[in-house]
């Protein structure tokens, strides 16, 4: 994709994305140094104000967020989602819904009022995305842990097996060798009483 577009600018949240676009000498235009494990609404709105600000002076022509998104506990995906500007797909009406003959009033004009939303929904999608994703590498690490647990599970009763075997084995020898033991003894025994009655 970025080779498609070489005017392409980064803006990377986290660490795991710093250290990807590093390793792979790909320039990113400004890093957020705070840590995706605490995504908070202020730095949502702190990135959607830097994002706004290259827009509004045409900097940039469109924007578009790139995170994970996790659909249930097993499956997650990758997602890129154009924010700016906005398509008329995002804000399609149900197709069962009466078409509105009057049209709306904004006070004081649409222009004000897109105005205010603009930035809340900017930063409140990109809030968005940054709880998605973090919920996503979480669900990923529990996925990991409870496979690891699992194979851990399998080892030690593996492990169980052998152990008991080997210890069964171990007391099997030992009984083998009392057993041998009590016999050589006894005839040993028995030999002596014998020796002493022809002595006799």
């Amino acid at each position: 994709m970025l080779a498609k577009h070489a005017d392409t600018k980064l803006f990377v949240v986290g660490e795991y994305g710093r250290q990807y676009f590093a390793h792979h000498h790909i320039p990113v235009e400004r890093s957020f140094l705070y840590t995706a494990q605490n995504p908070t609404m202020h730095r949502a709105r702190e990135i959607s104000e830097i994002l706004l600000a290259l827009f509004d002076c045409q900097k940039v022509e469109k924007i578009y967020v790139i995170y994970t998104d996790i659909k249930n506990s097993m499956y997650e995906e990758a997602k890129a989602e154009r924010l700016l500007p906005f398509h008329r797909k995002i804000f399609a009406s149900n197709q069962t819904e009466k078409t509105v003959k009057n049209p709306f009033e904004f006070t004081p004009s649409v222009g004000e009022v897109l105005d205010n939303i603009i930035p809340s929904y900017v930063a409140g999608y990109i809030y968005s995305a940054l709880v998605d994703s973090f919920c996503s590498e979480q669900n990923a690490r529990m996925l990991a842990m409870h496979s690891a647990n699992q194979n851990a599970e399998k080892i030690l009763a593996t492990l169980s097996v052998q152990y008991n075997r080997l210890r069964q084995t171990a007391i099997t020898q030992e009984i083998t060798e009392i057993s041998s033991g009590a016999k050589a003894q006894k005839r040993k025994f028995e030999k002596r009483q014998n020796e002493e009655v022809y002595v006799w």
